[in-house]
């Protein structure tokens, strides 16, 4: 109950948390657990003095707790609230704790019970001459010499009020010369003077307050030129941060921008880098077209360059560089030849190189319907019968590929007349098996001429 208690008023509520007490004061009667009931009934006591200002309420719970277990701090609790009610039963309290505080011989509690209870009788209760005298007690007990000058201060205004001016000035010397060895403060300072001041205006109709004023201005002056440095460090903090802050940015800065100029020169090398490699990997795939086709030329014109030898030659090879003659006088190469036949044509090098460049379209030089004849005579009716048994399966390029197949080009070749690359003539031959129903590395040439 206490825990929760506690939790309660530290979320700032109040009323919760004295309920909660409430509950937990029940239970404990129920109980019948003193111990509980007395630590409830005092936490619930202190709340009504030091947070609702209720002295009635406090004395009532300080006396129900009283009547279950007297001890010291229980009557000193009372004897202030009941001090802060003016109730007049507030000394009989305070005197009890002090005795039962000294049956214990604790000195620390009975110093800081004495210091309460004359500074109680001399501002609230307004008994001088009984604060006079705790405070005389207390000045015996207390260890602490900046005790002592506070209980001094304490008889200093004792006296003055009953009017024994020699007397308060006694413990104000008293105390002025035990402050002197401390710590100076506004406070006890601006009491001294004060002090003093009534002290010399009760006696001589004068006073001088010249001098603490002074005082009171150089602490305005040191605290003004503490707060004026402290601005300073604060500015110069903030200075150094913002300037901080701003060479981080800029340092992050020229790091992006380094990455950035780095990411470009990567970007721009390598797009540099596959350029090259994509524009030599042309440049020699055109070298190996215009070397194929000029080594078709050298086949198709083999016969023409060697006249002497053309009956000795093979009648296959000769029915092989008829077809390549044809496929080429097509393509206009062989014309410029025998127009020019030079070994510096630069007409006959033009167009080896627009055809092995895809820069003129075969498909509008080559007419297979002219091929198509030349095939059948010199192979046997080859494209006949090709396009008897398979002319509904395959189409015009795939037997255009078979006919070339026939007149036994290689792939190169294929890929050079046809313009067509190497991988799409492999994926057409894979086509045509697929279509004819052959086996994946059966012959495609001799399947079709198959009875």
């Amino acid at each position: 109950f206490v825990l929760k208690s506690k939790y309660l008023y530290w979320q700032k509520k109040h009323k919760e948390a004295m309920a909660v007490l409430d509950s937990g004061i029940a239970a404990a009667t129920a109980c019948r657990d003193t111990y509980l009931m007395v630590n409830m009934l005092s936490e619930k006591a202190n709340r009504y003095v030091y947070v609702e200002k209720d002295y009635k309420k406090a004395i009532e719970a300080h006396l129900r707790a009283i009547a279950i277990r007297e001890d010291e701090g229980l009557c000193y609790s009372l004897g202030i609230a009941m001090g802060l009610q003016g109730n007049d039963s507030a000394s009989y309290y305070m005197d009890r704790s002090i005795e039962l505080v000294e049956k214990k011989k604790d000195t620390t509690r009975l110093v800081h019970y004495l210091r309460n209870y004359a500074q109680l009788l001399s501002y609230i209760s307004s008994d001088y001459k009984k604060a006079a005298e705790v405070s005389k007690r207390l000045r015996s007990l207390a260890p602490d010499g900046g005790q002592v000058a506070m209980t001094d201060l304490v008889l200093t205004e004792c006296f003055l009020k009953m009017g024994e001016l020699d007397s308060a000035q006694y413990y104000l010397d008293q105390g002025r010369a035990l402050l002197a060895r401390r710590e100076k403060l506004l406070s006890t300072e601006n009491m001294m003077t004060y002090y003093q001041g009534l002290i010399d205006y009760t006696r001589h109709r004068t006073f001088d307050f010249l001098k603490v004023m002074r005082y009171n201005d150089s602490v305005h002056n040191a605290l003004y030129a503490l707060q004026s440095t402290i601005q300073r460090k604060d500015e110069s903090k903030e200075s150094l941060s913002n300037a901080n802050l701003q060479l981080t940015v800029e340092r992050q800065e020229a790091q992006l921008t380094l990455l950035a100029c780095l990411l470009l020169l990567v970007v721009t090398g390598g797009g540099a880098f596959f350029y090259i490699r994509a524009r030599r990997h042309r440049l020699i795939e055109a070298e190996e077209r215009i070397e194929t086709l000029n080594r078709l030329l050298a086949d198709a014109t083999k016969g023409d360059s060697e006249p002497g030898t053309t009956g000795n030659v093979n009648q296959e090879v000769e029915d092989g560089q008829f077809f390549r003659k044809i496929l080429l006088q097509q393509l206009g190469i062989i014309r410029l030849v025998a127009t020019q036949p030079t070994s510096q044509n630069q007409d006959l090098l033009r167009r080896i190189s627009g055809i092995t460049n895809r820069e003129l379209p075969v498909e509008s030089l080559l007419v297979w319907e002219d091929l198509y004849p030349v095939i059948d005579r010199i192979y046997d009716g080859f494209y006949t019968q090709m396009n008897r048994r398979f002319g509904s399966v395959l189409i015009d390029k795939e037997q255009q590929l078979c006919c070339l197949l026939c007149a036994e080009f290689s792939t190169k070749e294929i890929s050079v007349v046809t313009q067509q690359s190497i991988p799409t003539i492999y994926q057409r031959k894979t086509n045509i098996r697929k279509k004819l129903g052959m086996g994946e590395k059966e012959d495609i040439v001799s399947f079709i001429l198959e009875k």
